[in-house]
């Protein structure tokens, strides 16, 4: 029985998996790389409703599509540390090149570090993870209920 539950759970994360899988590899293969100049550089500061603060490092970037030019802001690196997330921020000063990714059907949307990594996979690779934790722990329970 328990066996069963944790298979079970590993199904409902390798399937939850799949569109997180899905989007960031649309978005490797089918979005544009180009160079982006970084416009602001700062760390922002959020509180969720009844927890601590939660820094951010936002950018705001320029780049060109078809000749004209793009401004997208982005958001990145959340931590509850706001050292970490300076550090973060420090990595983009204003004035510096980046390589970014843009969607074609909307340019100001637009991803750095966008590649066939871990980071960017990061999130996918988590819930993968989970399932394949579940699906290892309902092996042993089975392994331990046939063995009985």
């Amino acid at each position: 029985m328990i066996a069963a539950a944790n298979f079970i759970f590993a199904a409902i994360f390798f399937v939850f998996s799949l569109p997180f899988f899905w989007r960031q590899g649309k978005v490797v293969r089918n979005w544009p790389e180009t160079d982006a100049q970084v416009l602001r550089s700062e760390v922002v500061a959020g509180t969720p409703e009844g927890h601590e603060n939660l820094y951010r490092t936002r950018l705001a970037v320029l780049y060109t599509v078809a000749g004209k030019p793009v401004i997208a802001e982005l958001a990145s690196f959340e931590s509850r540390n706001y050292e970490a997330t300076l550090q973060r921020t420090q990595q983009f000063p204003v004035g510096s090149y980046h390589r970014i990714r843009y969607d074609p059907v909307n340019p100001s949307q637009a991803r750095m570090g966008a590649g066939w990594n871990r980071t960017f996979f990061a999130l996918p690779l988590i819930v993968l993870s989970m399932a394949a934790l579940f699906a290892c722990v309902g092996a042993v329970f089975l392994a331990v209920a046939k063995a009985t």
